[in-house]
């Protein structure tokens, strides 16, 4: 079990990528998690900072912290932050992928929306995407690079998007911006939790992406011979393939506040079926 003190904020707010880590050894465990809770901290910035100026001075800090990782001392008993300087010293992390996961963030700082679609998905290949890149890079069984860099593409890019939709909902609420909506009225429509079919179509879209993805990614791993252990790695993004088809069905559930449909949705939606 993954026990330690600094672990039970990823237990809380990164559920899924925390579950995902329980079929690896104790070591590799913390190394992703080490990875996975520098991004959850910096994940927070945003949320616990009201002006974006102060947002962009924490994450400068961060970033110095990363530049000047190889100082003896400089993160006490910090424990995630001595595993992520031990993974650069030994290679398996680049400062760059942090350097890119601290960049991204800025645009949470911003809160303002994509200026594009373009624009949502390098930010999402900059966080989940490269998260997902980092994290492999710790296990052995994926050190061929092109298979590391494939699998996070598939895998990490579709979880990000996934991530975007069914959080939009608990997004609307706090008036924050979730995906990229073609007209600027459109974002009007959606902090009133109604859908314009612009919306309807950019979820639509989204959600066929996300499938495609896993489906490229699925037919890379075939006659790998990875590991089941590991794969769990990989399927966090399964998790959410349920509620995004209900979703595709039914447009009007990201609105819902809950990550997953309760009972009492599914119950009515089958009565509905019947009686329509």
């Amino acid at each position: 079990m993954i026990d330690s003190d600094w672990l039970s904020n990823l237990k809380k707010f990164d559920r899924e990528r925390f579950d995902s880590l329980k079929h690896l050894n104790s070591e590799n465990r913390k190394e992703l998690a080490a990875i996975y809770s520098f991004n959850l901290e910096l994940a927070n910035i945003a949320w616990n900072t009201s002006e974006a100026e102060l947002g962009y001075l924490k994450l400068r800090w961060w970033e110095n912290c990363i530049n000047d990782m190889n100082r003896e001392n400089l993160f006490g008993d910090n424990e995630y932050l001595l595993i992520l300087s031990k993974l650069v010293a030994e290679e398996k992390l680049l400062k760059s992928d942090l350097l890119r996961l601290i960049k991204a963030r800025e645009f949470d700082c911003s809160k303002k929306p994509f200026a594009n679609h373009e624009q949502q998905i390098k930010y999402i290949g900059d966080t989940s995407q490269n998260l997902l890149f980092m994290g492999l890079s710790c296990l052995t069984e994926f050190n061929d690079y092109s298979l590391r860099k494939n699998l996070s593409e598939y895998f990490g890019l579709s979880l990000g998007l996934a991530r975007f939709i069914l959080a939009a909902g608990s997004l609307c609420q706090n008036k924050c911006y979730s995906l990229f909506l073609p007209r600027y009225s459109d974002y009007s429509t959606y902090f009133e939790c109604k859908l314009s079919d612009h919306i309807i179509e950019r979820i639509s879209c989204d959600i066929d992406f996300i499938f495609n993805l896993i489906e490229m990614g699925d037919k890379e791993l075939q006659n790998k011979g990875l590991k089941k252990k590991s794969l769990f790695v990989l399927n966090t993004v399964r998790n959410s393939l349920p509620i995004l088809k209900e979703i595709k069905n039914s447009p009007q559930l990201i609105f819902r506040t809950k990550h997953k449909l309760s009972f009492k949705h599914k119950f009515i939606d089958k009565i509905n079926e019947f009686v329509t």
